[in-house]
């Protein structure tokens, strides 16, 4: 009797569990759970705050779909990714647009700009907080089709100027150095000046060298960068009379806290 009971009692409680998740899916097809949150700051209306849920079951294009619509108008969007731990700020107005994001479940954290200025000229900003900046470029104000900044560079240890020429999609080295991985599985070092090769290596390993002798000079740029990219958004927040977060390169603020208000 005491087998036959246990028995009973392991397919009750197996009943039930089924039933449970039975339930639990039927609940997640029913009302599925939003993949991330966000707010708007724009004109009309002034803030609107929302979600972004996973593809409906009817959905055609397979698109993330968010309730209510963001507004295809200028203005600021935070988006808060929790699941991911990635937030991203994106802000338009007129032909003027930026892309922020930061990467909170890498360790460093680390920050990707994407601006494109009223003249569609783009800058790039990739930098691991608190150690250094890997790449920073820009448009040279006093050369057409140019683009200088800065570059992480692995045997020096430290981010070295850098001058690119051409389109958003190709560009030359023309000053600075670069590293290419060859069909042998080894890495061709390359270090240019004027758009001509003047010195070349080869390794079996990507080179790593120990940046913390340069530390003070990384966090420095990281400072410039910081400037550079809070006076972009205050510029972007005065035109739009919109709030717009800073702060993306500070490890001590989290400028994404703002999507959690009120929500």
């Amino acid at each position: 009797m005491v087998m036959k009971r246990n028995k009973l009692v392991g397919i009750s409680l197996s009943v039930i569990a089924t039933v449970i998740l039975a339930g639990w899916l039927v609940w997640q097809f029913l009302f599925p759970a939003p993949v991330a949150k966000w707010v708007f700051y724009g004109e009309k209306p002034s803030e609107l705050r929302g979600y972004t849920f996973p593809p409906a079951k009817s959905s055609r294009n397979g698109k993330l779909e968010s309730k209510p619509e963001i507004p295809d108008g200028d203005g600021a969007l935070l988006t808060l990714w929790p699941d991911i731990k990635r937030c991203t700020l994106t802000v338009k107005s007129g032909q003027e647009n930026i892309s922020v994001t930061r990467f909170q479940e890498s360790t460093p954290e680390v920050v990707q700009v994407e601006y494109i200025d009223e003249n569609g000229m783009p800058s790039t900003l990739h930098v691991q907080l608190g150690y250094g900046v890997n790449f920073w470029t820009y448009p040279d104000p006093d050369a057409n089709n140019d683009f200088i900044g800065w570059k992480f560079d692995n045997l020096a240890g430290k981010a070295l100027p850098v001058r690119f020429r051409g389109g958003a999609m190709m560009k030359k080295v023309i000053d600075g150095t670069q590293y290419k991985r060859q069909t042998n599985g080894h890495w061709l070092y390359e270090k240019y000046q004027h758009g001509r090769v003047l010195e070349s290596k080869e390794f079996s390993t990507l080179p790593v060298a120990n940046s913390e002798q340069n530390r003070q000079a990384e966090l420095a740029l990281i400072d410039n960068a910081n400037q550079w990219l809070s006076e972009t958004l205050q510029d972007l927040s005065d035109t739009l009379s919109v709030p717009i977060p800073d702060q993306w390169l500070s490890t001590n603020s989290d400028p994404c806290q703002s999507v959690n208000t009120d929500m």
